[in-house]
């Protein structure tokens, strides 16, 4: 039927009125080897290449890419090409409960992605260049990804 309103007239004041059932709806446990596959497929690096720029940057003074689609349990470890270790983070995401009483979710989102500032573990900005980034996901397996990159020259005109 056209949207109509009769108002002051019916069922809530004459405003057409819905209903929405959710029953038994679920999500699916996986279980087949090839949607476990397909989920460690979905990790990305973006953006990927790196020219000195992106998006998530906020000043001229940061760096950062993202790593995405992760799963909550995971442990991300960056290296060069020959292998060197640069950077490692161990994911292991819950969603906290949130304060006060008049609350919506039982527990906060678990946010998909963490994100790189382009260092080391020292705090030491890396050189331009080809790395790897290994994946190690409990229970789902390993993917190893590649990421270029290329790093802007020092600007020290804002400091």
């Amino acid at each position: 039927n056209p949207y109509r309103v009769n108002v002051g007239t019916g069922q809530n004041n004459g405003y057409p009125t819905y209903e929405i059932k959710f029953e038994d709806v679920a999500s699916d446990e996986i279980v087949a080897q090839n949607e476990v596959d397909s989920v460690l497929d979905l990790i990305n690096l973006v953006p990927n290449p790196y020219y000195g720029f992106s998006d998530y940057e906020n000043s001229q003074f940061s760096n950062i890419i993202k790593i995405t689609n992760l799963p909550a349990v995971a442990t991300v470890t960056i290296y060069t090409l020959d292998g060197k270790f640069i950077r490692q983070y161990l994911r292991d995401e819950t969603g906290l409960v949130p304060q006060g009483n008049n609350r919506a979710l039982l527990r906060n989102q678990i946010l998909p992605d963490i994100e790189w500032d382009l260092k080391n573990s020292k705090g030491i900005a890396v050189a331009s260049g080809v790395y790897l980034v290994h994946v190690d996901a409990p229970g789902l397996g390993e993917r190893t990804l590649k990421w270029f990159g290329i790093a802007r020259q020092f600007d020290p005109s804002g400091l």
